[in-house]
């Protein structure tokens, strides 16, 4: 059973108050859908480049950015196409809330892995033992034998779904899955790939997406050897000696440290361009909350009235939360009842003064870009 060892400390708190505001801010602070795709795209793709260099492709930038989205017979080439539709894969896990199981893992392998010929399902564990750490300077690893490693695949799988764990912060239990993952090393190649999408997967089904706006590898690109070095923790080379029993603490510390930077590297990507933004947005719409925006942009682009159950639909609220909502939004002057003689509000419709705006925006909306922002789908 698997059952890690490790403490909290101080450094660990701050780290994850620091990954608590980064998030908050980049879940507040509202941007363009047109922005914000940039940014996404471009946080991808900087995954990409990153991970690949992390294990060793020796592609430059360049050479790297003109095969994301194609296939090749090159193996260094797939590499970074594979990559991209592995970052796919976990867009299209998260949209479906599927668990972390031992087939799912096996999945996201089985697009990350390089193959010539058609392309297995899943990818089983490996049948041959491998020595790891060859290419940089913290020392070799030797992980478990192959007939280790299904019981410990099934065993940190149960951990993470585990309802006791539950409670663990989402970055200490990303940090323990990356570094069991690494430790067991069940595959003869991919592992790096695997364990760091394996350990964003977690992040984002907690609660720490941060909109895909954050990029785990930029951490560790900045000084490599000192990444190999931290998942050695100065053990012995040999699993059976120490390892298997690690206390983890070291590590988490390093991992927490490298979220935190990234988390608030990202925070403040979008801080600026929100300021920019700010800076040009009519003074209605600035007045404006996440919510507000998300349906002042549905009356302006789809619909001219809206109904009280579409409204909750829309926020993802029940009805009295609605009610409470639309009775707030009407003193305020941004709403008004269709029916102003109705005796119950059902149905609502932008005041004058947003209808009047509303109406410009629909003869250019080319010129509120600032619009188009992610809290509607």
């Amino acid at each position: 059973m698997f059952k890690p060892k490790f403490m909290i400390t101080l450094s660990m708190v701050n780290n994850l108050l620091k990954i608590e505001r980064a998030s908050v801010t980049v879940e507040q602070l509202p941007l363009p859908a047109s922005i914000l795709d940039d940014l996404k795209r471009e946080a991808k793709e900087t995954t990409v480049l990153l991970s690949t260099k992390l294990e060793g492709n020796t592609l430059s930038e360049e050479e790297k950015r003109k095969v994301l989205y194609r296939n090749s017979a090159n193996e260094e080439e797939q590499e970074i196409y594979n990559l991209m539709k592995a970052i796919e894969f976990l867009d299209d896990s998260e949209r479906r809330e599927l668990p972390i199981t031992e087939e799912w893992i096996k999945k996201l392998h089985a697009v990350i892995k390089v193959t010539h010929g058609r392309r297995a399902r899943i990818s089983e564990y490996r049948e041959e033992q491998n020595k790891v750490g060859d290419r940089n300077q913290s020392g070799f690893y030797l992980p478990p034998e192959p007939q280790d490693v299904p019981v410990l695949m099934e065993d940190l799988v149960a951990w993470l779904n585990s309802p006791q764990n539950i409670g663990l912060a989402a970055p200490i239990r990303a940090g323990i899955a990356m570094w069991q993952f690494l430790t067991i090393h069940p595959y003869m190649d991919g592992n790096g790939r695997t364990a760091r999408m394996i350990a964003t997967y977690l992040l984002r089904r907690n609660g720490y997406g941060l909109k895909g706006l954050f990029v785990l590898e930029n951490f560790y690109d900045r000084n490599l050897n000192e990444y190999y070095r931290k998942l050695q923790m100065e053990l012995h080379h040999n699993y059976y000696f120490g390892r298997h029993d690690a206390m983890l603490t070291p590590w988490l510390d390093y991992f927490l440290d490298g979220l935190g930077e990234v988390y608030e590297e990202a925070a403040q990507i979008v801080k600026r361009k929100n300021s920019e933004l700010l800076k040009v947005e009519p003074e209605l719409i600035r007045r404006l909350e996440v919510e507000q925006r998300a349906l002042f942009r549905h009356l302006v682009f789809k619909q001219q009235f809206v109904t009280n159950t579409e409204i909750g639909r829309m926020l993802g609220v029940g009805e009295r939360a609605v009610r409470d909502k639309v009775k707030r939004w009407i003193a305020a002057g941004f709403i008004e009842p269709r029916d102003p003689e109705a005796q119950r509000i059902r149905t609502v419709v932008l005041s004058l003064a947003y209808e009047q705006l509303a109406e410009e925006i629909r003869q250019a909306p080319g010129s509120y870009p600032y619009l188009m922002i992610d809290n509607e789908s």
